[in-house]
């Protein structure tokens, strides 16, 4: 019918967010009752209960490795800067910012204003650097971890864990993902500001808004700073790709020693399929993938000749590694937050990644 408005449009802001909202768990419930389905919760019991109290040890400590090796990237890139802060302190402010993120839809933003406010406060960092150094290390992990897309959505097409028919869908998908933060990256070492150029396209709350000004300009000095870091500074770029990769890695090997131990004897390639799944799953716009890494796990398991119940046990195996690392980051950020400033010292041995 001519002049009838889209569905939603209509609606007040508050209840399109509800109706969102209510959309989004609907999602969850529908995808948790798909993974769950006719698995006798005994039957989960046992996949669980093949771990040893020393193998969920050697995991804590492996993902702890892990969690540390996350930082590594963005102590580079706060080297380049000049500013060589501990990455000791900065794999306490990643994980702080990883329970706001694990905590809101979606997993790829969310933590890092906490990053900034939590480098910028502790360290006596100017604003601008510390937004420099949170888009650079941002960027490199998103290029990362598309990158792993492109390449694990291969793999899981060649194993058949997925349909053939969400072949093109998939692939679109992620060399879309995977060019934005190239673009933006290219566009800031050209000396363009993408964020910077954006912000100021809302002349309206610049007016209004003294806060929205203060932002916009040191987001704009953030972003030349980025630019000067990739004209000047590229050998320290080149040592932040390769702490990337050394992470996922590390991500890899982490996943195929849980599947081991409770059980899913898997190749290397076959364990690149299982953890495509489990971060396509991320993507979902529910809080922590809830139900979608669940039912991502029980597919991929499924089809590669193990049993559902293997799948949910390696899907609750690693939602209590993550609740347990967003807890402790909820209590770091409470923490960390209001705390005195740690100042800024010169750089020592005990200083290295």
């Amino acid at each position: 019918m001519a002049g009838r408005k889209p569905w939603g449009m209509g609606m007040r802001p508050e209840l399109r967010r509800w109706s969102a909202r209510i959309l989004q768990w609907i999602l969850v419930f529908v995808l948790l009752g798909w993974a769950l389905r006719g698995i006798p919760l005994a039957d989960i019991g046992r996949v669980l209960g093949r771990l040893r109290v020393s193998q969920l040890i050697g995991l804590l400590a492996l993902d702890l490795l892990i969690l540390w090796s996350f930082s590594w990237r963005w102590w580079a890139v706060l080297r380049a800067q000049g500013h060589p802060v501990p990455s000791r302190f900065l794999a306490l402010y990643r994980l702080a910012a990883f329970a706001v993120s694990y905590l809101t839809p979606g997993t790829q933003f969310g933590g890092e204003p906490l990053q900034i406010y939590l480098l910028s406060r502790r360290h006596s960092l100017p604003a601008s650097t510390a937004i420099a150094s949170v888009l650079l290390d941002k960027t490199l992990e998103l290029i990362g971890n598309f990158t792993f897309l492109v390449i694990g959505i291969q793999v899981v097409l060649h194993l058949g864990l997925i349909p053939t028919t969400a072949r093109t869908a998939l692939v679109s998908l992620s060399v879309g993902l995977f060019l934005l933060p190239v673009l933006y990256l290219w566009l800031s070492c050209r000396g363009v500001g993408p964020a910077t150029w954006l912000l100021r396209r809302f002349h309206v709350a610049a007016r209004r808004w003294p806060g929205y000004r203060r932002l916009a300009e040191a987001v704009a000095g953030g972003e030349e700073q980025v630019g000067a870091l990739c004209r000047g500074r590229s050998l320290w770029l080149v040592a932040a790709v390769g702490l990337t990769l050394v992470s996922w890695l590390a991500v890899l090997l982490g996943a195929w020693v849980a599947m081991r131990f409770i059980g899913i004897s898997v190749s290397p390639t076959q364990a690149v399929g299982v953890l495509t799944a489990a971060r396509l799953a991320f993507l979902l716009p529910v809080p922590g993938g809830l139900g979608a890494l669940e039912a991502s796990q029980v597919l991929a398991v499924s089809a590669l000749g193990f049993s559902r119940a293997d799948g949910v046990g390696l899907g609750l195996l690693i939602r209590a590694r993550d609740l347990l690392f967003a807890g402790l980051g909820l209590w770091l950020g409470v923490v960390l937050a209001p705390g005195k400033r740690a100042g800024r010292k010169p750089a020592g041995p005990s200083d290295a990644a």
